[in-house]
């Protein structure tokens, strides 16, 4: 049976105002050990910020006090559902080339997020991922 989603993402991902600077979302990053936040609300998701979004800003020369939504990811946000396998995951990651995952319940509501560093924590994980056949890493570097 494979692993799901839910045995392994982040049940309490950090939220934030879009109209915050790009240094209050290092800063809180930092503190919290996590390398994404969820713009905006649960029930009312704007975007994600990660640690990308604010390395390009910075080196676009973008200032500290730019807001968060100014440097986003708005649109085209990848999502998958907290039953869905760690393959299913792992082969989102790798098609469009990110390292979070905004995961939702089945009521269709945010109820985490997974990172890359979730999957390689989990053991069980690895063995899974060694058994996917080639064919099965469509769109993956």
């Amino acid at each position: 049976m494979a692993l799901e989603i839910k045995n392994i993402m982040q049940k309490q991902p950090i939220y934030m105002n879009e109209n915050a600077t790009v240094y209050d979302g290092a800063k809180k990053m930092s503190e919290a050990n996590k390398g994404s936040i969820l713009l905006g609300e649960p029930a009312s998701l704007k975007g994600i910020i990660t640690e990308r979004n604010i390395i390009k800003a910075i080196a676009e020369g973008k200032k500290l006090d730019t807001s968060l939504g100014n440097v986003a990811t708005k649109e085209n946000l990848i999502f998958i559902h907290e039953d869905d396998s760690i393959t299913k995951a792992a082969v989102l990651m790798g098609k469009h080339n990110i390292r979070h995952l905004i995961v939702k319940s089945s009521s269709g509501a945010v109820s985490g997020i997974l990172s890359t560093r979730d999957l390689m924590r989990e053991s069980q994980t690895l063995k899974e991922l060694a058994n996917v056949k080639n064919s099965d890493w469509f769109g993956s570097d």
